[in-house]
Formats: structure tokens, C-alpha cells, sequence
């Protein structure tokens, strides 16, 4: 990692499909004066299509680690990413029954300083890619359940979505 890199204190939003992660991020990037990084797996199925194997997940998983590394070599002393390898995981787990295990080790040894684990209390928003709106909660509980074992910092945002936009903003406060 270069100086800038590890200079930047990186900050996620995490949380199952369709609870507002792509709005979320682009709104606190925009009150911090920053940039942020964009789910890269969204940009990878809308090209590819939603029938993928372990190799789309690797694919999909080093794909967002590089735009988020890129990133942040510009962001202005944060950077917030729409999502991260733990959503990929889950996603893996959820749809293939497995993850490749190169995914688990990167989700041990990144650094992250915060993570938004955004509630699944926000209206579904089907868009063609998301597929699984009845398991949101199972999905929900699953990265609540890893954030815990990873003993990784986090703030569980719910609400509606100035509710959700204020308690982000505060969570983050509290690390930069």
C-alpha cells in the first residue's frame, strides 16, 4: 500500500440488497467532500448477467479491491465503499454454497475503520439484478454474524432516510 493509501481512513456501507448502499455512499462522500468507491460486483453482473460461478466471484472481488485501492490514493481523508468482501462472501455462500478461500483470508487482513451495516427496514427496490428479497434478514444476520467474529468496528443504520443519513454521518464523525 502506498502512504496515501494507508492515510485514508476507509469507511464502509455494507448490508444485504436493495437497503441503500449506492445512496447512502454518494450522499456522505458528497457532506465529507470525498470521493467513494462503487459496487463493483453491480457493474460486473450488469455486464456479465446474474448466472456466475466462483470464478465471477474472484473476478468480482479483486475487480473491487483494485478500484477501491485506486481510490483511495484520491479520496480526501476518508473514503467510503459501496460494499466489501464480506457482502461478496455472503452473496458467494447464498447463491455457489461456498466462497473461494483466497476471499476469506483478504477479509481477515484488510483494514477498514468503520463499517455502516445498513438495516434491512428500507423498502424493497427491485432493478433486474437483485434476487432475493425474502432473504434479506438471513442475509442481513449473516454479516452481523461475520462483522462480530471478525471483531470489526461497526454502527447497525436504520430508518427512513434522513434518519439513515444522520446516523451515518454521526457514526462516521466518530472516526475521522
Amino acid at each position: 500500500m502506498l502512504t496515501k493509501e494507508r492515510s485514508v481512513k476507509r469507511i464502509v456501507l455494507t448490508g444485504t440488497e436493495s437497503v441503500g448502499k449506492s445512496y447512502l455512499v454518494k450522499v456522505l462522500a458528497t457532506h465529507f467532500h470525498t470521493n467513494f468507491v462503487e459496487e463493483y460486483g453491480r457493474t460486473y453482473v450488469e455486464k456479465f448477467g446474474t448466472d456466475f460461478d466462483l470464478m465471477d466471484i474472484s473476478h468480482i472481488a479483486a475487480g473491487h479491491l483494485f478500484l477501491e485501492d485506486k481510490a483511495a490514493l484520491d479520496a480526501n481523508q476518508v473514503l467510503f465503499c459501496d460494499t466489501d468482501l464480506i457482502v461478496t462472501k455472503v452473496w458467494s455462500e447464498l447463491v455457489l454454497g461456498e466462497c473461494p478461500d483466497w476471499i476469506d483470508q483478504m477479509i481477515s487482513i484488510r483494514h477498514y475503520d468503520l463499517w455502516l451495516l445498513l438495516d434491512v427496514d428500507w423498502a424493497w427496490q427491485g432493478d433486474g439484478t437483485r434476487k432475493f428479497p425474502n432473504l434479506r434478514q438471513r442475509m442481513f444476520d449473516r454479516i452481523h454474524e461475520i462483522l462480530i467474529e471478525q471483531n470489526r468496528p461497526f454502527k447497525v443504520i436504520s430508518g427512513n432516510g434522513e434518519q439513515r443519513i444522520q446516523a451515518a454521518i454521526e457514526a462516521v464523525a466518530t472516526v475521522i
